[in-house]
């Protein structure tokens, strides 16, 4: 495909709405995002689970961004498929949550933590991408996607304990092959904010204590950092 992006990236193919691969300046592959609207570009964000972005400036009006490309699928693409076993979701649970205790411990607060800004590479390793509704802790629009939103949030309030929350949406979605919560959006914020989740599968019944305190409704009830997370999934 002909198409330049400020005469540095040449896009090849499309790999989601407004992400494209792409050639950059030294030929080698790269992901570029045609964001409609300025995001927030975690452009100092240097950590191995967290996508990296290369670069970022205007095209035509519109903000761009150069980033890692990883070439495998999204865990929305893989849970599509079906539950995970125990083990491929703790190992995948455990490198999100690495990538969230970096970005938590620089101030900032990712907003829309879900499947399909998971991405995968061709070994496997998973990194979390699309900071665009990211900010610090505190006040915000009340943005995300439902299903994947912490009580809190859908009120216009968000700290690292909100990322942690969502975390717990996909690692609980991982093992039972179904989000805790489903329905409509209305319907999703009304369970949200006061039904209990479906216990997992028997099964996983050994992660059940996890959740618990992962998806509690209460931010002071959850884990208050990723390693605390970490600790609890690997039984410490």
């Amino acid at each position: 495909m002909q198409i330049n992006i400020a005469g540095r990236y040449r896009l090849r193919r499309a790999l989601a709405p407004r992400v494209w691969l792409a050639d950059g300046p030294d030929g080698a592959p790269v992901a570029v995002k045609l964001a409609p609207q300025p995001a927030f570009p975690p452009a100092g964000l240097r950590h191995p689970r967290i996508v990296a972005v290369l670069e970022g400036g205007i095209h035509q009006g519109d903000p761009y961004f150069a980033m890692e490309y990883m070439d495998g699928a999204t865990l929305r693409q893989r849970l599509d498929a079906g539950p995970l076993p125990a083990a491929r979701a703790v190992a995948w649970m455990t490198q999100l949550l690495e990538g969230l205790a970096y970005a938590h411990g620089q101030r900032v607060v990712h907003r829309d933590i879900k499947p399909s800004n998971l991405l995968l590479d061709s070994r496997d390793g998973l990194k979390l991408a699309d900071f665009g509704l990211a900010s610090g802790p505190g006040a915000a629009s009340a943005h995300g996607t439902p299903g994947y939103m912490a009580p809190e949030q859908m009120r216009g309030q968000a700290d690292q304990r909100s990322d942690l929350y969502a975390a717990a949406v996909v690692f609980y979605e991982m093992l039972a092959g179904r989000r805790p919560h489903e329905g409509t959006p209305f319907q999703l914020m009304q369970q949200v904010l006061t039904d209990a989740p479906p216990p997992l599968p028997p099964a996983c019944a050994a992660f059940q204590p996890v959740l618990d305190i992962g998806l509690s409704k209460s931010p002071s009830g959850r884990f208050q950092h990723a390693s605390e997370f970490i600790a609890a999934l690997h039984g410490n």
